[in-house]
């Protein structure tokens, strides 16, 4: 009798934790990304667009170059207000070029993201299908160690904040 009592109360006892157990997994979101057919085709537009835009600088810094040597091999026969003028525009071109810059490299950040974007919104898509698929609880990206995936749980935000002592601000809208 002893012997069926402790085998139910193990059997229960292993039946309570099973239900209450949480199932993580992991992966690793840059490798995925990187194996996905999309990404090439993403990444050689992204690099004809960098090339596009890395052509368009040298060729201002060259035309730069090339109006600061003419302006050196001429300047000793220039007036004052025609050195100072020369001077201006290769300021403003100098001007000019680092402002492209500029724009360039947001320019290309902007479109690097929108052609990379839906890659890795397929990518996580697939990632929360699996993982409702196979009851996972949470799922990290061992690549950055952000959680990809999780099911709504309790936020001890407010707990953790009694404990050091401070005050919760209230959420907006309430």
């Amino acid at each position: 009798m002893k012997k069926v009592i402790s085998l139910t109360l193990l059997l229960g006892l292993t039946i309570i934790s099973t239900v209450n157990a949480q199932k993580f997994g992991h992966i690793a979101l840059d490798s995925l990304l990187k194996n996905m057919p999309e990404s090439d085709s993403a990444r050689k537009v992204g690099q004809a667009y960098y090339q596009q835009l890395e052509s368009t600088i040298e060729a201002m810094q060259k035309e730069l170059q090339q109006k600061y040597q003419e302006y050196q091999q001429s300047q000793a026969t220039y007036t004052e207000l025609v050195k100072q003028t020369k001077q201006q525009e290769l300021n403003d071109l100098n001007q000019r070029i680092q402002n492209f810059q500029g724009q360039a490299q947001s320019s290309l950040q902007k479109f690097n993201d929108s052609i990379t974007r839906p890659i890795i919104n397929k990518a996580k898509n697939a990632i929360n299908s699996v993982a409702k698929e196979h009851a996972y609880k949470y799922i990290l990206d061992t690549s950055s160690g952000v959680v990809l995936y999780s099911e709504d749980g309790d936020d001890i935000y407010a707990m953790v904040a009694e404990k050091l002592g401070i005050k919760p601000k209230a959420a907006k809208g309430k």
